[in-house]
Formats: C-alpha cells, sequence, structure tokens
C-alpha cells in the first residue's frame, strides 16, 4: 500500500505536488493496519473541474511502479514516461513514493529526463531502521552508473558488479533481476520486484482486456463467477447469470477471399476466417419468464461496471492496489457507492485510489468524517500547473458539510463559468 507520493514537472503538475495516505489511527474501516502501528487510508478519491489534472496524479503514481519494475534491453531507447510539464520540459522529472510491501516500508527516489536516469534511490525499513537497498547517481552517456548496495542485502561480489553491468542508464536497477540471470543471493531484489509486479496495476486495469475476454476468465474460475453473479445479481440489472456461448459470424463471401489473398501473418489471417466468434450472453429475468440477452444488448452502464468488477475482485480477495479513472462515470450513484462500500468492508491488505465527478459522495458520512481521504484539485492561475489539496487541510469543522462547503466553492477546485450568455458580435 502507498503511504505516501509526490511528483515534481510532470504533465500538469509544474511544482511539487502529492498525496499522503498516513491516518491518526484505527479509528474508521477506511482505515488499514499495514505494519505495527501504521495505518493508512486504503481509499484516497480525487476532484476537480475537467483538466484540472485529476487523472494526471494517476498516471504518475502508475508511472513511478512501471519505471521501478520494467527494464529496457536497449541503452538507447527513450524513457517513454518522461512527459515534462510544458513549461519545464528541459528539466529532469522527479518522483518519490513511500509503500508498504509485506508489512516492510520502501522508500523509493527517481530522477530522470527522456534519456537517462540521473538519479535513483532505494531505502527500506527491515528491522523498523532504515537501510540502504541501493542508490546509483549517472555519470556519463555510454558510462556504467555509479551504484551502492546495501550490506544488509548480503550479496556476493560477483552479484554486484553483474548487477552494475546490466543496469543500463535508462532502466531502474531493480528491474535488473527481471532481465539477467543472476545467483540466489539476489532474493531480496526478486522478492520485492514480484510483489510490485503482483500488487500494483495499470490504471484502470488491463484496459486491453475485452468484456468477452474478463468473463469467460471469471467463469472458468468457480470462486470467481460465483463473484460475478453475485455482484451481478446485486446490482438490481435483472441479471441471474451469465455464460459464455459461441455465435456464427456473418462475413461476406468478397471479404473472406480477399482476406485469403492478404500478406498477413497467418495467426491474423485465421482469426479473420474463422466462422464462429466467443461471445457471452446473460440470463435476465422478468416475471414472465427468463430470458437470455447477448453482450451487444446489455447498457454500457453495465458494461461499465462488468469491467470494474475485475478490480473490484482482486481487491476483496488479496492484496492490490488500482488506480480508476472517473470512477462513477455511467454509473447509478447508489452502484458507485455500494461498489465503494464493498471495496471498504471487505478488502484488508489492498488500496483503491481513484478520480470521480460525483461530488455526492462527500455527503456520505463515512467520507465526511475521514476527510483526509479526499484530495481537491485545481490549475494554478499564474502558472496553469495542477495544485492538488487534502479534504482535512482547510480547517473545516467536523460539525460542516464537506459536501456542502465544496458545492459552494469553499474547497475550490470548481470551474468558473461565468455568464451563460454569449456574445458574438464583439
Amino acid at each position: 500500500m502507498i503511504r505516501e507520493f509526490w511528483v515534481k514537472n510532470y504533465l500538469s503538475i509544474r511544482n511539487r505536488q502529492g498525496l499522503n495516505f498516513l491516518a491518526k489511527g484505527p479509528a474508521s474501516d477506511l482505515v488499514t493496519e499495514v505494519s505495527s502501528g501504521v495505518f493508512l487510508y486504503k481509499l484516497g478519491v480525487l476532484y476537480g473541474s475537467n483538466a484540472s489534472g485529476k487523472s494526471n496524479m494517476l498516471i504518475a503514481l502508475n508511472e513511478v511502479f512501471r519505471l521501478l519494475v520494467h527494464p529496457l534491453s536497449d541503452a538507447n531507447r527513450a524513457i517513454s514516461g518522461y512527459l515534462p510539464f510544458v513549461l519545464t520540459k528541459g528539466d529532469p522529472t522527479q518522483m518519490y513514493v513511500s509503500f508498504y510491501a509485506n508489512g516492510i516500508r520502501y522508500d523509493y527516489y527517481v530522477e530522470f529526463n527522456g534519456k537517462n536516469i540521473l538519479r535513483e534511490s532505494l531505502f527500506y525499513y527491515p528491522n523498523k531502521s532504515k537501510a540502504l537497498f541501493y542508490e546509483r547517481t549517472f555519470v556519463g552517456d555510454n558510462v556504467q552508473a555509479e551504484i551502492k548496495l546495501g550490506a544488509s542485502l548480503k550479496l556476493s561480489v560477483k552479484t554486484q558488479e553483474s548487477i552494475r553491468e546490466n543496469t543500463l542508464n535508462n532502466h531502474s536497477v531493480l528491474s535488473v533481476c527481471r532481465k539477467a540471470a543472476l545467483k540466489d543471493d539476489i532474493a531480496p531484489f526478486n522478492a520485492l520486484h514480484g510483489w510490485i509486479m503482483a500488487t500494483y496495476n495499470d490504471v484502470d486495469g488491463d484496459d486491453k482486456k475485452g468484456f468477452v475476454e474478463i468473463l469467460k476468465q471469471a467463469f472458468d474460475d468457480p470462486r470467481k463467477r460465483k463473484f460475478y453473479n453475485v455482484m451481478l445479481q446485486k446490482a438490481d440489472l435483472n441479471i441471474l447469470e451469465y455464460k459464455p456461448t459461441v455465435e456464427t459470424r456473418v462475413v461476406p463471401k468478397e471479404f473472406l477471399e480477399l482476406i485469403k489473398k492478404e500478406n498477413i501473418p497467418d495467426g491474423v489471417k485465421a482469426a479473420l476466417l474463422k466462422p464462429t466468434s466467443d461471445t457471452v450472453t446473460f440470463v435476465n429475468h422478468s416475471a414472465d419468464g427468463d430470458f437470455e440477452l447477448p453482450l451487444a444488448l446489455q447498457s454500457k452502464g453495465t458494461q461499465k461496471y462488468i469491467r470494474i468488477l475485475e478490480a473490484l475482485y482482486d481487491m476483496v480477495t488479496g492484496a492490490h492496489v488500482y488506480y480508476l479513472d472517473e470512477l462513477g462515470e455511467d454509473l447509478h450513484y447508489d452502484l458507485l457507492y455500494y461498489y465503494l462500500n464493498v471495496f471498504i468492508f471487505n478488502s484488508q491488505n489492498s488500496q483503491l485510489i481513484i478520480t470521480s465527478q460525483e461530488t455526492t459522495l462527500l455527503s456520505q458520512d463515512l467520507i465526511n468524517e475521514n476527510r483526509g481521504v479526499v484530495w481537491f484539485v485545481e490549475k494554478n492561475r499564474d502558472t496553469a500547473s495542477s495544485e492538488y489539496f487534502r479534504g482535512d487541510d482547510f480547517g473545516l469543522h467536523k460539525n460542516l458539510s464537506l459536501y456542502n462547503s465544496y458545492r459552494i466553492g469553499r474547497m475550490g477546485a470548481k470551474p468558473e463559468l461565468g455568464s451563460i450568455f454569449i456574445n458574438l458580435d464583439d
């Protein structure tokens, strides 16, 4: 779980901006104890007007872990995550994240441009005391970086040299364990790398998966299939269950002949010529009897709900961190709040960070009484960069409504739209 994160010079974020999930104690269902005496909020909600920079914070969170675990094999390959603020595009991006893995705190800092990681450090607290995991400093193009490895890792001299030799200037030291076969004493690297890969997810999860693939995979797992069916029933969608089906494809003969002649990979050609396609059918209920509907006839909201159920299942059955952008879009408010409550009351070691335009959530007692889970995001008029303010930093009295205060503009992070009348003659 994430303890703290900040970023500087990235997308719409010019100056250092961040999120802090530290809670004062275990007084709420929104709080979990990640280590003895350490309590973190497991939910974070970002509010702000369109183009304020809400989503950019999620992208930055995703990037810091992506940079930490994914290696590059070509030293000349650009660092794709270098997306500096437009007015400071010559400066490096800086990121810092403090997180807990298996009850141990790790603090990671990285500074990079489009070609090289300039500075990088990883510290951890294996016995509640701060210890070096590694730190590295850029020396020059085509020159091996200076890398210092912590003594507490107990790595052999040969392993340390192998790590240095395999670490290119454009990827992290930790990620080297994914591309090099090293000795057994690199276990601390492998353990942390594996934990991050298994726990942290891209923004909106694996959005490359289609609905059919998501539902078919769930159907093949009895426990997950039951979860989907139960959640679809509880969502009041009139859906009793679903099942994978195969339907005949109607493809014009001239198209089939054209594909046969095309010079394309055999696998692609076979898929295009396949006479059937996989789909999903839903069994719906009515007073006059049950009936079946294909996926294509389900509403946009139902399809959105199906996609985010995968993240919910992961979070309530294991330890996962998810970033969901514009959660609540296409969903009824009650269904959104139900989704969040299922996460809050059924997860223990997971964390969910979302952006949303559904401000009514602020009126719920659980959110209003735990204002540390809310951030308000707005653009600074002078610098055009995004700024983030935690909900409990405004000094708002506990008896005052967070929702009403935001609605009347006391918390900022709202669009100033001006008059509704438009004059096109001036």
